[in-house]
């Protein structure tokens, strides 16, 4: 028989030993154990690349997570790099950094998944566009070229890379005088469309501020006398501080603002811990000073986005490309 002071003893190292377990257990547990993978559906070297390795930089140097970052760049269409991530376990290592593309994607059936089957992480950084043209186009402003987009229908030739940023942009310019339309070809990104606007292959295009700021001003701000074309407006809420002339489309009587986030999304059912922990080492990345110049190089907005305002976002960003996307589908 044990005695009585045997079994108190039993017991107290019963407790020790369960809370001891309890202990380690919630360790395993806590987030993160392990690197994380950040995919880019795209290959290397483009934007997206480079704002998720600025943010894997930035996330390290401000020693917001105690594991590495790793990042992943997944060729070929961005739905292929896209759904690897949605159908990736929920463990909270796997994360994807995409743009205004995934909805695109989405609108005009290019993608059977959308925004809505992933967990919303964070948004980061903010650029806006330019309608471009000629300079010796005789069109000085975005009423003329809608109205000639109008009185002659599919004569413009607008540059774009269909389905993407670019196009998305062009329709949505087109649908502020009904009846206008433009002649969509593919073209590519913006050195593509810069070259093809410049050599008068197509009539029409749209360029970030940045890509504007680059083709058509000298180092110095002042106007390149040798740039062949100019931007009729700006798609952001406010002017531009590179373009400080250049009047917003709401200036130019347009409800018209067009303008794209880098987004980070989870699998659906990553645990919140992650998704929290995730989104404020993304914060912390951007407050470094190598974000700071990266978004100041690129002539980005310096906008950060988590939680509710990045779900409202989210769907206020969806319900103005929703019905644009699906003009892409139409001939």
């Amino acid at each position: 028989m044990m005695r009585p002071q045997e079994d108190i003893v039993r017991k107290l190292l019963g407790l020790a030993a369960a809370a001891l377990l309890a202990t380690g257990g919630a360790a395993l547990a806590e987030w993160p154990e392990k690197p994380v993978k950040l995919i880019v559906p795209f290959q290397a070297g483009g934007t997206s690349d480079q704002m998720a390795r600025v943010l894997q930089a930035g996330a390290q140097e401000s020693g917001a997570l105690s594991q590495p970052i790793t990042i992943v760049n997944v060729g070929g269409h961005y739905s292929i790099g896209s759904r690897r991530v949605m159908e990736a376990e929920p463990d909270g290592y796997t994360f994807l950094i995409i743009h205004i593309a995934l909805m695109g994607g989405e609108g005009t059936g290019a993608l059977d998944f959308g925004w809505r089957d992933f967990e919303p992480v964070a948004g980061a950084g903010e650029f806006c566009l330019a309608p471009m043209v000629r300079k010796d186009s005789g069109i000085d402003s975005v009423e003329q070229l809608l109205a000639k987009a109008k009185d002659e229908p599919d004569t413009l030739i607008f540059g774009a890379n269909l389905g993407a940023i670019n196009h998305l942009a062009g329709l949505m310019l087109q649908e502020q005088n009904p009846g206008a339309k433009f002649r969509f070809v593919q073209i590519g990104g913006g050195t593509a469309n810069f070259t093809a606007l410049t050599g008068a292959q197509t009539n029409a295009t749209v360029l970030s501020g940045a890509e504007v700021v680059n083709f058509t001003l000298l180092p110095d701000g002042s106007e390149n006398p040798e740039a062949q074309i100019k931007p009729l407006a700006y798609t952001g809420a406010e002017r531009f501080d590179g373009l400080p002339d250049l009047p917003t489309m709401a200036e130019e009587g347009y409800d018209m603002q067009f303008c794209v986030k880098s987004w980070v999304f989870a699998p659906k059912d990553t645990p919140q811990e992650a998704i929290d922990g995730f989104a404020a080492a993304m914060e912390a990345a951007t407050e470094t000073d190598r974000y700071q110049k990266f978004i100041t190089d690129k002539g980005f907005a310096d906008v950060f986005l988590k939680g509710e305002a990045l779900q409202q976002d989210l769907e206020s960003t969806w319900t103005a490309i929703e019905p644009i996307a699906k003009l892409a589908t139409q001939k």
